[in-house]
């Protein structure tokens, strides 16, 4: 009876082969499913005490507008659908379209006295909020 005598290159091919008849039942299935962050904002240390974390559905119809307002906790915001005009308290207004993503910080993020956002558009304009607020 003789040996075959395959070495280091022959094991490797030998191997290589051998995944290649496997059967499709145990092919991986392709994924069905993807995760991509949007935005990611350093919050940095949390003042002690109890959070809320909350996500909310802002709906603003076209020519609404959102008065001047303070924010208890800083949040993302996604756009689904339209659009939306947002006035910082620097001075500089800048439009999110659907599928764009934005910031709040705590606070004051508008100039007082004035609108803090619109809907100029001509489609009701849907925004998902999900933010951190302290609990009272």
């Amino acid at each position: 009876m003789s040996r075959l005598k395959l070495g280091v290159g022959g094991v490797l091919i030998t191997i290589a082969m051998l995944g290649l008849g496997q059967s499709t039942a145990q092919t991986p299935a392709p994924r069905k499913f993807s995760l991509k962050t949007l935005q990611e904002i350093p919050l940095g240390e949390l003042p002690p005490g109890k959070w809320n974390m909350a996500a909310s559905m802002l709906v603003i119809e076209p020519g609404g507008e959102i008065p001047f307002h303070v924010h208890k906790g800083p949040g993302l915001r996604y756009v689904l659908e339209g659009a939306i005009t947002i006035i910082w308290k620097e001075g500089k207004t800048r439009t999110f379209e659907a599928g764009s993503t934005y910031f709040e910080g705590k606070g004051e993020n508008h100039p007082a006295g004035t609108i803090s956002a619109k809907n100029a558009g001509k489609v009701p304009c849907r925004v998902v909020i999900v933010e951190l607020t302290p609990q009272e």
